[in-house]
């Protein structure tokens, strides 16, 4: 039975010190000697909470994989976009059914699955999970298992029994279409549920006496069907009551089949009211968490709500939150009340050092102690040499300059609102440009619109002088200059759109093998910026304005208009058919596509530069050694035809003659149509393939070499996108060969994500503006301008990594990668729809037009531009964590802790000053992560190719890069130097907060400063800079040694317990069979 074990040694190899030593800790907190049942890790924003957790699992199945038949771990996070981003990263199986993403309702069609694994991993949000009165109707799906489970239930007797079954059918309908619905409960075969939770089920329903006559009530009042709108109000609060009460029901019968071994809670304190709440979705979950010999682990930056520091009334407690936390880990009142006297006394320690008392420490390592029972803590700010834990506010105490326009725009707004009774408008005004056209949704507009019919002699006046400060279709319709008309907007101009970023199609690499030129010259400052704000008109206002005036500029000294953008500039890089002879005229463009093994292994721009081993080469010298190459290359092609005039088919015809021999060609005969399927109308891809394979087999003869073939070969292996896809993905595919079929396709893949990118016609007008040259030379050009190489080399390092890649076999990591970058390059364009106003004879009113989405995005799920197809929110994030538009991302703060945000960002952007200190760090968490941007671009300027030339011996140039850095950082200093912080640069995360002059944002901020630095001392080291400011603010000005009364709540080296003898003695719950664990 011992001879398939599991070992959690390859998932915690992955691991950096610091999380190893977290998991060493808790995993003996859990389940060593005197173990606690329930532990935090509060580990600083984005230093890996989820692989932490991971190890503890592969630590727990180890440990446990003797001693129980199966092992269940319940991971429960807010929502499905974190759920998302982190099941791959916490699978340590070696299968896919690791991971069962699912509502505790949808268990009876998996029990049996469940009780045939030796591992189970369950994903659940709360509100599908647990709260079945938020969203009463759930979905078809599980009121599809409802309908089976309880079909059989004793309703009544013979005919009423059939006439209730129907009712039962017409009320678990809800929302959904008749017919379909239909379908879907009749088709599920009952044999799939698993009996004894179908028996249970019933049985609980008939022993809920109340439950089970509403029950009967509403079928019978559901016997006739009738059309959901037709259903009078009160049946159909019976209905949703019900139907919420069964799913509620069958939940809690559903946790019987589950045995937890171990359930996380990832973020938790976006719904902690489970923890200790008493309605039927807490008590669901505390059912969850009391399971026998179940351990909880809970994880979370910031686990509770911010306090303050009360300066007037000392004994005020200023933790009830922090307490709510511990009662619920300690799960024990008097080892609470003997930590709150504890933190009693540091606080009050804390009150008089910020008031000018000398610092005691007070009961500082017992309260430390105590709390290293239940919770651990690890943190940059001791790691950087400033205590600033590289973060920087840029520039410091910035002001967002006010124009007159801005005021008249401010004098509009208050007199509508005014007119129209609505509320005080300023801190619209101060978030959003052209406040009147994005307010949906707010009281102003709301007033506004009941108004613009017959509006009143005062409001038509405003509104008919106000023309200037509203967006109108005609403006956009001819692409007319825009005021970014609010002082937060013009500066994000400044940061973006005046910096040139318009002209670029992807970020300039941290680490370009040759001289970034043309448009990308003096650009490696840029990076992209994440904005947040308070008010949800803010991030569409964002998007619309930054990609419209990005658009604009694109497409300066074309005469289109912009709803004919996509009709007047069509593609360019088609498979297209020549009218007058029938010609095929997108055979260059298949060599653009053509991931060609020769080009790929013969030319490689990197290995080139670390020959010369200085830095980026000049382009002209890199060109002139390909060409070198190309030369060598083209002599050994078959000989030039005879005749006067050059054939221009060498073009296409010369990347496929040089593979003719080792494999290429018959994947371009089976492999290449699959792998890119072309879904452009009237298009001939496979004509052209066709085409190709001719002239590869010797079938074509052709005539004199154009004298620009070896310039057209060089740019093609430079730039080329299957080309560089191909020499990109064979860095990570260790001992995959160049023309492997799998990593063939994975590049054309990626291939053909780029001729998606570059026939945007606003592509199309930017770079045609910038040449004579045919287009497809045009994008090579840009390519080699932009290091395109450099770039991809760079993110797709990245991915191996945030895809949870790196455990998969070479072949799943380029096709997992391939498919993602695909997707990025392919994303459709998003479009938000603008209110216009427009004045009708003595009234208005209200219509509206579309505007495309690019350069900025909101952060959501948004509509394309076709206005049918859904872009998810998961490939927005995408999107913004490639180095590809959009450069600009828009968001509330609402639910977005635990998402990364940071792979090609280092700028956060405050639009909006948020309420709670806590969510200043979380918003700046976002972008502060593993091998962030910031720290690969100061990792680059600091060793870059000079420091690998001399160590690099083939794969990839980032992993050898970190490698280097990690060998040479300063002794004794963890593993957070290089993968999170990295000093040696210019490049800092970014916390850009734009304040209007005279604003009360300038004491606020003053006043997070301050409440963050206090937060922080429960937990640790506060950032110097925050705190020294706190202390400045409140009298103290002496910089003294914080380290005295400072908590830490690193994971120690060994654990608390007295009797050390006993400490790595582990507690195993009580036997049960054994079985293996794969």
């Amino acid at each position: 039975m011992h001879s398939n074990r599991f070992l959690s040694a390859p998932a915690l190899a992955g691991l950096k010190d610091f999380q190893r030593k977290t998991v060493e800790y808790v995993f003996k907190r859990l389940y060593g000697n005197d173990p606690t049942s329930r532990f935090l890790i509060a580990d600083e924003v984005g230093l890996g909470k989820t692989l932490v957790a991971r190890g503890i699992i592969a630590k727990t199945l180890e440990h446990l994989q003797d001693e129980v038949d199966r092992v269940d771990v319940i991971y429960i996070c807010s929502n499905a976009a974190i759920a998302t981003q982190n099941v791959n990263r916490l699978n340590v199986s070696d299968t896919d059914g690791f991971s069962i993403a699912t509502r505790l309702t949808y268990l009876p069609r998996q029990v049996r699955s469940l009780r045939k694994n030796k591992v189970n991993f369950i994903s659940l949000t709360p509100g599908t999970a647990f709260d079945h009165a938020r969203s009463r109707g759930g979905h078809a799906d599980e009121r599809a298992i409802l309908y089976r489970m309880l079909y059989d239930l004793p309703l009544a007797q013979n005919e009423r029994c059939r006439r209730l079954r129907v009712g039962l059918l017409n009320i678990l309908q809800a929302t959904a279409g008749k017919d379909n619905w239909r379908a879907k409960a009749k088709n599920l075969p009952a044999e799939d549920l698993d009996v004894d939770l179908s028996k249970a089920f019933r049985r609980a329903v008939i022993e809920d006496a109340e439950l089970y006559a509403a029950l009967k009530e509403g079928c019978e009042r559901f016997a006739r069907y009738r059309d959901y709108s037709r259903i009078p109000w009160e049946d159909s609060e019976l209905r949703y009551d019900l139907i919420g009460k069964l799913r509620s029901k069958l939940a809690s019968v559903c946790l019987s089949a589950l045995e937890p071994d171990l359930v996380i809670l990832d973020e938790f304190q976006r719904f902690k009211h489970l923890l200790d709440g008493d309605d039927e979705a807490s008590m669901l979950a505390t059912a969850l968490f009391e399971h026998p010999d179940v351990r909880v682990l809970l994880l979370s930056a910031t686990p509770y709500k911010m306090f303050t520091l009360d300066q007037e009334n000392d004994e005020d407690d200023h933790y009830p939150d922090f307490i709510r936390t511990l009662n619920f880990l300690f799960n024990d009142s008097g080892k609470v009340d003997t930590v709150k006297n504890l933190l009693s006394e540091h606080r009050t320690a804390l009150h008089a050092c910020a008031k000018g008392s000398v610092c005691q420490p007070g009961k500082k390592a017992e309260l430390e102690r105590a709390l290293l029972k239940v919770m651990c803590r690890t943190e940059r700010v001791a790691t950087t040499r400033d205590h600033n834990s590289m973060l920087r506010e840029i520039p410091p105490k910035r002001m967002a300059p006010l124009t007159p326009a801005d005021l008249q725009h401010a004098k509009t707004v208050d007199a509508v609102a005014t007119c129209v009774k609505a509320g005080e408008p300023i801190e619209y005004w101060k978030s959003a440009p052209y406040l009147i056209n994005f307010l949906k949704h707010y009281e102003l507009r709301y007033k506004l619109d009941a108004q613009l019919n017959a509006p009143s002699d005062k409001l038509r006046g405003i509104l008919s002088s106000a023309n200037g400060q509203l967006l109108t279709k005609s403006s956009f319709e001819g692409y007319q200059a825009l005021d970014p008309a609010n002082p937060r907007m013009r500066v994000l101009f400044e940061d973006t759109i005046d910096k040139g970023m318009w002209q670029l199609l992807w970020m300039p690499p941290s680490m370009p093998y040759s001289e970034p030129g043309g448009v990308y010259q003096d650009k490696d400052v840029l990076t992209k910026a994440l904005v947040f704000s308070s008010w949800s008109a803010v991030p569409d206002a964002i998007a619309s304005i930054c990609s419209y005036e990005a658009e604009r500029k694109m497409i300066a000294g074309t005469s289109v208009s912009h709803s004919e953008l996509y009709d007047k500039i069509r593609p360019l890089l088609r498979f297209a058919v020549a009218s007058n002879d029938n010609r095929l005229t997108g055979m260059p463009v298949i060599a653009w596509l053509l991931p060609s093994p020769t080009l790929a292994t013969e030319i490689d721009p990197l290995e080139i530069a670390l020959r010369r081993g200085s830095g980026p080469l000049k382009v002209q010298e890199l060109r002139d050694e390909v060409k070198a190459i190309c030369r060598r290359l083209v002599k050994e092609l078959p000989d030039a035809g005879k005749g006067t005039q050059a054939d221009e088919r060498w073009y296409w015809a010369a990347p496929i003659l040089l593979d003719s021999r080792n494999g290429l060609l018959n994947w371009c005969k089976t492999g290449w149509g699959s792998a890119t399927p072309d879904h452009e109308s009237g298009t001939r891809f496979k004509d052209h393939i066709d085409l190709l394979v001719s002239m590869a087999e010797g079938n074509i003869p052709l005539g004199p070499q154009p004298d620009d073939l070896v310039d057209v070969l060089c740019d093609l292996a430079l730039a080329g996108p299957g080309v560089c896809a191909l020499r990109a993905l064979r860095r990570i595919g260790a001992g995959i060969d160049a023309a492997d079929p799998n990593l063939l396709s994975a590049a054309a893949r990626i291939a053909s994500g780029f001729r998606s990118l570059f026939n945007m016609p606003e592509t199309i007008a930017m770079l045609r503006g910038s040449g004579e040259d045919t287009y497809w030379r045009l994008t090579l050009q840009y390519g080699i301008d932009g290091n395109l190489q450099s770039v991809l080399d760079e993110y797709v390092h990245v991915l191996r990594e945030s895809l949870g890649l790196q455990e998969h076999s070479p072949e799943d990591q380029v096709s997992g990668i391939a498919k993602c970058i695909q997707s990025v390059l392919s994303l459709r364009t998003a479009q938000i729809r603008i209110d216009e106003i427009k004045m009708s004879g003595d009234s208005f009113t209200l219509d509206d037009f579309n505007t495309r989405c690019r350069f900025a995005l909101r952060f959501g799920d948004i509509r394309d531009d076709n206005n049918q197809a859904l872009v998810r929110a998961d490939s927005v994030r995408d999107a913004f964590n490639s180095p590809f538009r959009p450069f600009v991302l828009a968001s509330t703060s609402i639910g977005q802790e635990g998402l990364d945000f940071h792979n090609w960002c280092h700028a956060v952007v405050h639009w909006n000053l948020p309420a709670n200190p806590v969510d200043l760090e979380q918003r700046e968490g976002r972008v502060h992560r593993y091998k962030g941007h910031a720290v690969r671009k100061n990792i680059a300027k600091r060793y870059g190719l000079a420091a690998l030339s001399e160590v690099h011996r083939g794969g990839d140039p980032w992993q050898t890069l970190f490698q280097i850095a990690a060998q040479r950082k300063p002794n004794g200093c963890s593993d957070l130097i290089p993968y999170w912080i990295f000093e040696d640069g210019s490049a800092w995360v970014e916390r850009r907060i734009p304040l209007l002059p005279y604003s009360k944002e300038i004491g606020k901020l003053k006043r997070l400063k301050q409440g963050l630095a206090l937060y922080r001392m429960v937990f640790g080291q506060p950032r110097q800079e925050d705190l020294l400011f706190s202390l400045s603010q409140n009298g103290n000005h002496e910089s003294a040694d914080l380290a005295d009364w400072l908590i830490s709540l690193q994971p120690p080296e060994t654990v608390l317990n007295d009797e050390s003898a006993e400490e790595n003695t582990l507690i195993l719950p009580p036997a049960k069979s054994a079985q293996g664990i794969r």
